[in-house]
């Protein structure tokens, strides 16, 4: 892909997607083929769709009848429910709740239960303290309780703990440990389990007075027992035939749902068509939408001139003028000049009358300009705007054709294009009896030189410096000199008839190709030629029509390779 030099790269797309835009025959022609063919599918697809509806259809199996199963169900559920209803009472009836007796005791001997439990729970704690710490401190707290301080045993042995203790503290205070110590610690520690007894047994006395006062237990009631047997077989048997109709209704509930998905794609199938509206609407946008895909992948592939600033970074050539299309002028504000003058000189034009000034303009006087292009049909429009914007500003000129296989100026101005300039290199024909005088309306006239249509090979070296010599007489009676010369034409050789060094090339905005502008570019440059510049053609292609010609238009083909015109 050929890429121009410079430039961001999305004004490189965007002139790429304006060319493919322009690219109509291509989008038409692709974009035809797929609109038939969407049409075609869209026709034919809804048809296979409802054909695989109808089939799907046919082979969808019925729901199966899940009524028996839900009744299994839920008989097996009420069976199970019956038999678990059974079986507690049954249990309910071996484990009855007992039954509180009433309280017949007094309420003083009701009043003394406070008190006794009270004991017992101290003598619990006590008892327990001694038990898990056997020493001095825990039986001296044991002894001093409420319960036993008033028994006289109790303070007796109270009394001898304390001066056994202080006895053996005495001991340690004066010597180590010895056997006399550990006497007086023993003895000490059976005073203490002394004192334990006798708790113990106040605390058996008073357990014994604390359940002389309590009530009677409560006695459960005497229940009938049930046989659970029968139930249990029952239940069993019913849960078996509950699980085997829940999984019955299982496979027949995913059965069902496979059958519905099937109906749905059946439905989806045949509910493919659209309306027609619709068809075509999305047909077009389909074809639209690959003809101007497959224009921008060819715009791609082979980049054409997009606009001005493409032109001159390809060629390095500035661009004079650019052709847009031509204004249409109402009938009734129309002179009758530009009625009877031919329809593709515009001498009003200010693109080619602008490039007519740069020409005139130009520090060195250029006597003739050479019109080059790839297409004989633009070449000698704008040779012959350039020639009639010349004959407007009241400049004599002479617009001459060298293109005998196409006569396009003589088609431009609808003049004969016989004898011509075939005549006058093959001798038959003069110079004056070959110039055509023709009006270019307005009270303008101009003189062309067709290229004749009887040339038969190149001329010799005689006879092309013959012709230059007459192109050198003319520009002492003519003020600019303008040659039609397709690109095909132009060459560099002994046997040049175009004497001047001067070229204006045309280029088509969106067909000529960006390597191929550079390579006629340097080609031209390379035969010692001097490109003034560029002419944009950003337009349709000119329809030239012959004298002989009156209905029928003819859009002139581009020109082929000639060797008859040579360049010196």
């Amino acid at each position: 892909m050929t890429r121009t030099p410079g430039g961001p790269h999305y004004v490189w797309m965007s002139a790429r997607s304006r060319n493919a835009s322009r690219r109509l025959a291509i989008m038409g022609i692709t974009g035809g083929f797929v609109f038939v063919a969407a049409l075609i599918a869209f026709v034919f697809v809804p048809r296979q769709a409802t054909k695989a509806a109808v089939s799907v259809t046919a082979r969808l199996e019925e729901h199966p009848d899940s009524t028996q199963n839900v009744a299994a169900r839920n008989r097996a559920a009420g069976q199970v429910a019956t038999a678990d209803s059974v079986l507690a009472a049954a249990r309910r009836a071996v484990t009855p709740p007992p039954v509180a007796m009433a309280d017949t005791f007094p309420p003083e001997m009701i009043a003394q239960r406070a008190p006794l439990a009270e004991l017992i729970a101290t003598l619990n704690r006590l008892i327990e303290r001694a038990d898990n710490a056997p020493l001095p401190a825990s039986y001296r707290a044991l002894g001093m309780a409420a319960s036993m301080g008033s028994d006289p045993q109790v303070q007796q042995l109270l009394d001898s703990l304390v001066e056994i203790e202080r006895e053996r503290d005495a001991f340690g205070t004066v010597g180590g440990v010895d056997p006399v110590y550990v006497a007086l610690t023993s003895k000490a520690t059976a005073i203490g389990r002394s004192i334990q007894a006798i708790a113990e047994s106040k605390r058996a006395v008073a357990r014994s007075q604390l359940a002389a006062l309590r009530p009677p237990a409560p006695r459960p009631a005497p229940r009938l027992r049930t046989d659970t047997a029968r139930y249990l077989a029952l239940r069993t048997a019913s849960m078996r035939e509950y699980a085997i109709a829940v999984q019955e209704l299982a496979r027949m509930r995913a059965t069902n749902e496979r059958i519905d998905r099937e109906a749905s794609h059946a439905r989806d199938l045949a509910n493919v068509g659209a309306p027609p509206l619709a068809m075509l609407a999305a047909a077009f946008v389909l074809a639209l939408t690959i003809g101007f895909a497959t224009a921008f992948a060819l715009e791609l592939k082979r980049p054409t001139v997009a606009d001005t600033r493409e032109a001159e970074q390809v060629s390095g050539v500035r661009v004079l003028a650019v052709v847009e299309p031509a204004e249409v002028i109402a009938e009734r504000n129309r002179r009758q000049a530009d009625v009877s003058g031919p329809p593709l000189i515009d001498v009003v034009s200010e693109s080619y009358r602008t490039l007519y000034l740069h020409l005139a303009a130009t520090e060195a006087n250029i006597p003739i300009v050479t019109v080059a292009g790839d297409d004989a049909g633009i070449v000698a429009t704008v040779a012959s705007n350039i020639a009639a914007a010349a004959a407007y500003e009241a400049r004599s000129a002479l617009l001459v054709d060298v293109d005998p296989t196409t006569s396009s100026v003589a088609n431009v101005f609808r003049i004969p294009s016989d004898p011509g300039l075939a005549g006058i290199i093959a001798g038959s024909a003069d110079w004056s009896g070959a110039i055509v005088h023709t009006s270019i309306g307005r009270d303008r006239m101009l003189d062309v030189l067709p290229s004749g249509t009887r040339r038969a090979g190149a001329p010799s070296t005689e006879v092309a410096e013959r012709i230059r010599g007459d192109f050198a007489r003319m520009e002492r009676h003519y003020d600019l000199t303008v040659i039609a010369a397709p690109t095909a034409y132009v060459r560099h050789g002994a046997a040049s008839i175009i004497p001047g060094p001067d070229i204006v090339f045309c280029v088509r905005v969106g067909h000529t190709k960006i390597a191929q502008l550079r390579r006629a570019i340097e080609s031209l440059r390379e035969m010692n030629l001097r490109v003034h510049g560029l002419v944009l053609w950003n337009d349709d292609l000119p329809v030239l029509e012959a004298q002989e010609e009156t209905t029928q238009p003819r859009l002139l083909p581009r020109s082929s390779r000639s060797d008859l015109v040579e360049t010196h």
